[in-house]
């Protein structure tokens, strides 16, 4: 029974070794893309301007079309 006691142990160790080599290179490999990442213009649309207001219609001109 003890040599099915270490069997388990053996592998949850094992499993929680694989998981943190996993973390590890995800981590490595994000740090890596974002250094290597060459920093540019933002894209195109990417910040929006303080846009001026709506331009007001020409109250004459509606007027001009309701008495048509």
């Amino acid at each position: 029974m003890i040599s099915m006691q270490l069997f388990y142990g053996v592998l949850v160790a094992l499993a929680a070794l694989a998981g943190a080599a996993i973390t590890l290179a995800a981590t490595a490999a994000v740090l890596a893309a974002t250094s290597v990442a060459k920093p540019g213009q933002p894209p195109h649309g990417g910040i929006r301007r303080d846009l001026s207001p709506h331009p007001q219609p020409n109250i004459d001109d509606a007027r001009e079309l309701v008495l048509r």
